[in-house]
This record gives C-alpha cells, sequence and structure tokens, in this order.
C-alpha cells in the first residue's frame, strides 16, 4: 500500500500502480494508454489519489474478463483481414513452433489472461532459437493488415547476469532466454524462450 494517499508525481503513480496491479495479478498492458494515463493522473490528484486509482483498475480488470469483452476479443480475431493463425498453420516454415506460439497467444488474449508466457519444454538450442528468429520475422510479414502488429523478437540474454533473473516473488529463477513480441489488437505479448546455454 502507498505511503501517502496521493501520488506526488506521475513516475510514482505509475510505480504504485504497476505494483498494484501485480498484487492483484492483472498486467496493465490490458489498460489502453489514455485509460492509463487518466488513472495516473487520478492517482495525483489530492481529492480523488490511490483510492479512486485503483477502483479505476479494478473496473479495468472486471471489463476484461466480462463475457461480452471475450466474444469481442474472439470476433477481432476470428476477423483477422490476414487470416495469421490459419495461415501460419499450414505454411511450410512457420507449422509448428511459430503456429503454436501464435495460437497460445491468441488464446492468452481472447481469455485476458497474463501477458508474458514461457514456452514449455526443453531449453531451446541458440541456433535453433536463431532460425525461430527469422520464422517470427516471416510471420511479421503475413500478418500485414492484420490484428497481429508490432512483433520483435529479442536475442538470447543471461537474465541473472543483468539482474533480471527472479520470476515475480517466486523462488524460482530464470537463465538465458529469448523474447518474442507481438501487440493482438493493441496488447503487447511476450514469449519468454528459454535458451540452452
Amino acid at each position: 500500500m502507498p505511503k501517502n494517499d496521493y501520488a506526488k508525481s506521475a513516475e510514482e503513480a505509475e510505480a504504485e500502480l504497476k505494483t498494484y496491479c501485480e498484487a492483484i495479478s492483472f498486467d496493465h498492458e490490458w489498460i489502453s494508454a489514455p485509460q492509463w494515463d487518466a488513472t495516473i493522473r487520478i492517482a495525483q490528484d489530492k481529492k480523488t489519489g490511490y483510492t479512486e486509482a485503483f477502483k479505476s483498475i479494478d473496473a479495468d480488470k472486471d471489463e476484461l474478463f466480462r463475457a461480452g469483452a471475450r466474444d469481442a476479443r474472439q470476433a477481432q480475431l476470428d476477423g483477422d483481414a490476414a487470416q495469421l493463425l490459419a495461415t501460419a498453420a499450414k505454411h511450410y516454415s512457420l507449422k509448428t513452433t511459430v503456429a503454436g506460439i501464435l495460437q497460445q497467444l491468441a488464446g492468452a488474449y481472447v481469455d485476458g489472461h497474463r501477458v508474458y508466457l514461457t514456452l514449455g519444454g526443453q531449453p531451446m538450442d541458440a541456433t535453433r532459437y536463431a532460425d525461430l528468429r527469422d520464422e517470427w520475422d516471416e510471420a511479421a510479414q503475413l500478418a500485414a493488415g492484420g490484428v497481429f502488429t508490432g512483433f520483435v523478437s529479442h536475442p538470447p540474454q543471461n537474465k541473472l547476469a543483468v539482474n533480471k533473473g527472479n520470476v515475480g516473488d517466486t523462488k524460482e529463477t530464470r537463465k538465458v532466454q529469448g523474447d518474442l513480441l507481438v501487440k493482438i489488437g493493441g496488447v503487447r505479448f511476450n514469449m519468454h524462450v528459454n535458451i540452452a546455454d
């Protein structure tokens, strides 16, 4: 809980609001940029402060899980002009790992799940991950004009070496990971890929 009733700066407000989101298991990326900015201003206002800002976040979280909102997100995927999910599933080089990743991220989008996911299975060989990054770029080209946008991939990084080794508040640690990012309907998702050392 914040020390004060309201934030003294936008930076303080953002830090406290992100902490609150983590505490309620809600990714703030689900909140649109204009709404997030408004929530920061609410937290800074002496009359409304953190109490009303937290209520605003709670309302955003509730809206995310309403059946109508899920149906709307599914309809957005179904209406994808690029039909990326179907195309990737049949594509000669994307039909395995990339198609599976896109399907998993799409499911998280529709259901309103966490935006940070980790690819299951054994850690991937660095050479295979380099190929996966090329395939991710290829998927980006196939997605043009659709609901999947902003494809980015990051090279493997030793998370322990850069003090990003902890997984939230758990005792679990991360070692070497690559990241595949994409926006679906404007919401940014990040698929962590464990890399063999």
